[in-house]
């Protein structure tokens, strides 16, 4: 797992969309309690267009799911929905981002510039940011 910094660093800068994949990820961790990076698998489900496919860095860089282990799998969709899923014990996590999020980060941007929004979300607690159903 990277820090937020090292997640930063990878994908090029800290933007808000990142942050967001980053909290989605340790939230699952924590939820899903995986023993190995490759106990986990991630379904994203994202539209597949910047920035919101910025979600997807995030995500790898703090769940440990990642292109080149298979163990993450990209759509394109408007739903906004990431699913984890623990491979060995068989739990699943969806997280689902609230609606409002995208205006909310948006204007977040307008206001404060990417750092400036990125740094608001990363201090917003995950239930602002995420609907989650843990099966």
């Amino acid at each position: 797992m990277l820090s937020l910094a090292e997640a930063a660093k990878l994908h090029g800068h800290l933007g808000p969309w990142l942050v967001v994949g980053y909290k989605a990820g340790l939230l699952a961790r924590e939820l899903l309690k995986p023993q190995r990076d490759s106990d986990m698998f991630c379904l994203l489900r994202i539209p597949l267009k910047i920035p919101f496919s910025c979600i997807a860095d995030g995500v790898q860089s703090s769940a440990g799911c990642t292109l080149g282990k298979l163990s993450i799998v990209i759509e394109d969709s408007n739903d906004f929905v990431i699913e984890f899923t623990n491979r060995v014990s068989g739990r699943r996590i969806t997280i689902k981002i609230r609606t409002d999020i995208v205006d909310k980060i948006r204007r977040l941007i307008e206001e404060q510039g990417l750092e400036g929004a990125a740094r608001c979300i990363e201090n917003t607690p995950p239930e602002e940011i995420f609907e989650i159903v843990v099966s």
